[in-house]
């Protein structure tokens, strides 16, 4: 689970520091003082964290080891573990919290929200719906605009339908399984966000190659009195926000058609240049059809997508 807000970096009862991989990546581990004071604790997590999939994020994570009692009070009664994004803290338990559940699976879970903490999935936010390529593989967005999925979620009434809880878990369920552990039970959210083989490769993805910021192609068609309509396709593998901007020549006038898959989003007439924005989402290409209404010349149609 997420807290919205956890205690500062090494509060009073704590004991340990930054720690140094095998890699030589600095992992910043603290343990309750209900812990004996031994390094090789601090050190057992750093280098566990180190196995999982990551990126530099792991230099920003603070993991704060603690009991039961005190993880019940800082993140709430029913929580086993939780995270704040604020300074990237990370509570969790230095053992076993019972059941089937290891520690190393709670940690796992936990640093998944760390990740996409450490990631951009805009226009929203990655600790609410996942990274985007694994939340393109979910169709997070198409589900949260039909109710299906609660983005952000914590109540207890929705707090199954968490897409960010799904990513977690997405996210522990990929290192168990390539470190050849047995998989912890998927209990915390619907089975409707279990991965498929597409979402652990996007989640993994996500994780050593994040997507930054959208990409931009221009292209240019002429048209005359024998070509009249210009048609252009966009691929859009990935949700998120669409810019389209058309520049007509001087003495051109045009209708533009634009289509997410077969769904007409837009039509709009124009003579001057203009801009248009869309979310696309769950929609895996994008047509423009542009028409020429008035006079000869070229159209330009620059498309910024993620």
């Amino acid at each position: 689970m997420t807290a919205a807000s956890v205690g500062a970096v090494a509060p009073a009862g704590y004991w340990g520091g930054q720690y140094r991989t095998a890699a030589g990546e600095p992992v910043t581990i603290y343990a309750s003082n209900s812990y004996p004071v031994d390094p090789a604790l601090g050190q057992h997590w750093a280098d566990f964290l180190a196995t999982l999939v990551h990126g530099p994020e792991i230099s920003t994570v603070t993991v704060l080891l603690a009991t039961s009692a005190q993880i019940a009070r800082t993140c709430g009664a029913d929580a086993v573990a939780c995270y704040s994004p604020q300074g990237g803290l990370l509570y969790t338990p230095g053992e076993d919290p019972g059941g089937d559940i290891s520690a190393e699976a709670v940690i796992t879970h936990e640093y998944g929200h760390h990740i996409a903490a450490s990631r951009s999935n805009a226009p929203w936010l990655a600790l609410d719906w996942g990274p985007k390529r694994w939340a393109s593989a979910m169709e997070v967005c198409a589900k949260a605009r039909s109710g299906a999925l609660v983005p952000g979620a914590e109540d207890p009434s929705q707090y199954t339908l968490n897409p960010g809880e799904g990513w977690a878990e997405t996210y522990r369920v990929l290192n168990e399984r390539k470190a050849g552990r047995a998989e912890t039970p998927w209990q915390i959210v619907t089975q409707a966000l279990y991965p498929t083989a597409a979402a652990l490769t996007a989640a993994e993805q996500d994780v050593i190659g994040p997507w930054q910021a959208a990409t931009t192609t221009t292209q240019t068609a002429a048209l005359s009195r024998t070509t009249k309509t210009r048609t252009f396709t966009v691929a859009t593998q990935l949700d998120g926000t669409l810019k389209l901007s058309l520049r007509p020549s001087a003495g051109l006038r045009l209708s533009v058609d634009v289509f997410a898959s077969s769904t007409r989003a837009a039509h709009v007439v124009s003579a001057r240049a203009f801009t248009r924005t869309f979310t696309v989402c769950g929609a895996r290409s994008y047509r423009f059809r542009v028409t020429d209404l008035a006079g000869r010349g070229t159209a330009s149609l620059t498309v910024s997508k993620p």
